[in-house]
């Protein structure tokens, strides 16, 4: 059986009237963060699946596991990474705004 591999980038989205700049980076985010998560839930779905009918990983394994401290400062690492990866276009749009608000007199 062949399937066809998903794309790795969603779609643009089409224009939503009355809806700032902001809001369609907002959806756009959700849009591609859960594009992502269904793709690395299925493929890890598939690893643990053929892991445990290898017999290369007991079942329960992997809820069970607890990283060591090296690991974990890895994975927090990885965690900061990503969410400065995410968030992002928020913070520039947001940094714009400020500034924009700043030269025209228009901060609170």
């Amino acid at each position: 059986m062949s399937r066809k591999p998903l794309p790795r980038t969603p779609n643009r989205l089409d224009p939503i009237d009355g809806a700032r700049p902001m809001d369609e980076q907002l959806l756009a985010m959700i849009v591609g963060l859960t594009s992502e998560v269904t793709i690395l839930r299925a493929r890890l779905d598939a690893t643990e699946r053929l892991l445990e009918a290898s017999g290369a990983l007991a079942p329960g394994a992997i809820d069970g596991y607890e990283p060591d401290a090296a690991a974990e400062a890895a994975r927090e690492a990885h965690r900061k990474a990503t969410l400065d990866k995410v968030f992002r276009p928020l913070r520039e749009a947001a940094l714009a705004e400020l500034a924009t608000a700043t030269t025209t007199g228009d901060a609170a």
